[in-house]
Formats: structure tokens, sequence, C-alpha cells
């Protein structure tokens, strides 16, 4: 089965980030990975068997958004055949290739993660009593910081309501999921960039602080002739993506 753009969604967030911007995605011809609906064991293996659950038999197009650019990293890196182009959104990139922290909109649940098990358990468990009290609080809490662009966004319910079913989702059924996936984002993996072997596009907002544009910098010098950089004026995180997904081919 040939499909031509296979979607890597955020985390929190699940493969309905595709339907956030009504005309603004080419959604006829992008499917969106559910790598959280696989979750028999370590990370690094659920998110191959995701992808291969697709049947995919010729090279597509990968693309990874916020945390899901590792999912699409480490796809490209194992699956390089199959992946005629790898396209990072937003992307997080791996912590040991700069002092990104400090500056991260995200900096409290990757620091739980760092902390163990148990402080994610906790960390993640207010999340969703907040989540499942009162949703939009929740939502503009994640947005407190943002960006006009950003803000804008937030006057769309379809937007809102898929942000809400992400945090759901993430903090719900998929908590387990969630939080592996957190503790192997938080663990050393620029090492895995080095097989990339396929043209490689980064976006990145100006005005992002959840992947702040240091993020994409230092994929783009890991990557070096592999890879261009596009970076976006006044934009931010979900809005660069907006940007991004409306000029797939």
């Amino acid at each position: 089965m040939d499909r031509r753009v296979i979607y890597c969604h955020g985390l929190p967030g699940s493969p309905e980030e595709l339907s956030a911007f009504g005309a603004w995605t080419p959604r006829q011809h992008v499917h969106g990975l559910d790598r959280l609906g696989h979750h028999n064991g370590p990370y690094e293996e659920n998110v191959l068997l995701a992808f291969d659950a697709i049947g995919v038999d010729e090279p597509v197009t990968l693309v990874g958004f916020s945390l899901g650019a590792m999912s699409a990293v480490r796809i490209a890196a194992e699956r390089g055949p199959l992946v005629r182009k790898l396209i990072l959104i937003s992307p997080a990139a791996p912590l040991q290739l700069g002092n990104f922290l400090p500056v991260m909109a995200g900096r409290p649940v990757f620091e739980a993660a760092q902390a163990g098990d148990l402080a994610l358990r906790l960390f993640t468990a207010s999340q969703a009593s907040l989540v499942a009290l009162a949703p939009k609080l929740a939502v503009k809490t994640m947005f407190r910081a943002s960006t006009d662009a950003e803000l804008d966004l937030l006057a769309s319910p379809r937007f809102v309501e898929v942000v809400v079913r992400g945090l759901r989702t993430c903090l719900g059924p998929r908590q387990a999921a969630y939080r592996g996936e957190l503790h192997a984002y938080v663990r050393p993996w620029a090492h895995v960039l080095d097989d990339i072997r396929c043209e490689t596009e980064i976006w990145s907002g100006s005005l992002d602080d959840w992947a702040p544009p240091a993020m994409s910098e230092a994929l783009k010098e890991r990557l070096g002739d592999r890879a261009s950089l596009n970076v976006c004026p006044g934009l931010g995180h979900y809005s660069t993506l907006r940007t991004a997904l409306s000029r797939l081919d």
C-alpha cells in the first residue's frame, strides 16, 4: 500500500491533528500514524511496529511534528528505503544537542520524565485531573505564553476540540504509551540522526516556545547537507504546523 505522506503527531496529541486546520491540510493523501496504539514493548520497537502495520511498499514522505519528530527520525533511520523525504515541523530535538530545556514551555513534564517514572506518573495524574475537570482551562494553560499567531488558533472551535482530544487520549487510555515516549525523549537519541540518508526539510517558527528555533538549528547542523531549514517569522508551534502542512506536495 502506497501512502503518500505518513504523519507522526505531537505529544500530547493524536492523528486527529490533521483535521485541526480545515482546508489548510491536504488530508486526502496524508495518513496519521497511530503509534500510541502499539504499546507492547519498548518505544523504539512500538513506533516501528506502527509504521510496519501500515503496509507501505513504496517510498513515502514522512512528517514529524513536535515530539513526533523523534518517531519520524527513528522510522527514517530504520526503514530508510521506504522513506523518500523527511519533514520535521516545529521539531523537538534531542536534549543532548543543546541547553534547550530552560526555555521550553514543556520544561516541567520533561524534568518529571528525567526524574523517573514515579515523578512522571504524579505529573501526568495532575494533568489528567485538570483536563477532566476543566478541559478549556487546560488548553488555555498550554497556550498561556504563546504568540498572537497561536492565540488566533484558539478562536477555532475545531482546533480547540482537537487539542482537547489529544490531551484526553494521552492522559487517558494511552497514558502508558505517552509516558513511555516521554521517557525515551529525555534519553540520548541524537545518534539516530546519523543514520538519516534521505532529503530532510525542517520547519521552525521564529517565536516557538515549545520547540525553540535553536532546536531546529541544531538539527540542521547535525544533519548537514542532508537538511534544509525554513524559518517562519512571527509563527509559533501550531501556526508553523498549519503553514507547513498547507505546503505539502
